[in-house]
């Protein structure tokens, strides 16, 4: 299979699982009483263009909802909007993302080609469908620019309070 077959199909599972998990958009607050205590978040953006200057990751064309889900014991997914993720990032618990910023797997199409990176993720900003972050380079090399991406974002572990936002407070 090839890198750019790899990435449609990829993209298509992905849409698929934000199209077929919820018909709505979810309500952070039941999505995360839903599975429970101590669920581990992982969260999925997908935009259609990258822009990355050694600093400032920019994100174009993004889907306007980011798909979560839970692993093992409890399996939950659903989508939220990319609003509510942005506003719920910035909260200030010990688990949250402003106080331990994820990592987050960069996959992106540059010339009809995968290309991955791993970079780790701060102050995110949303501009209509630009979604910006502050980055810095884990593992691989970020392209300068390229066409489909995805941001696969790491984990984080909600306290089990119905009323704190899923992506951890």
């Amino acid at each position: 299979m090839t890198d750019v077959t790899f990435a449609k199909h990829a993209g298509a599972a992905l849409l698929a699982i934000a199209l077929l998990s919820s018909p709505a958009l979810a309500d952070p607050a039941e999505t995360a009483k839903a599975a429970g205590k101590d669920a581990s978040w992982l969260f999925i953006q997908t935009a259609q263009k990258v822009r990355f200057d050694g600093k400032t990751l920019t994100l174009s064309g993004v889907d306007p909802s980011v798909v979560m889900f839970t692993d093992r014991p409890k399996r939950t997914a659903e989508t939220i909007p990319i609003a509510t993720f942005i506003k719920d990032w910035g909260t200030k618990g010990k688990n949250s993302f402003v106080a331990d910023p994820p990592n987050a797997g960069l996959t992106t199409i540059v010339d009809g080609k995968l290309q991955t990176a791993t970079v780790e993720l701060k102050q995110p900003s949303l501009d209509g469908t630009t979604l910006t972050f502050q980055a810095r380079v884990l593992e691989g090399t970020p392209p300068a620019s390229g066409g489909t991406t995805s941001v696969f974002i790491d984990q984080c572990v909600h306290n089990g309070n119905p009323h704190d936002p899923p992506i951890c407070n």
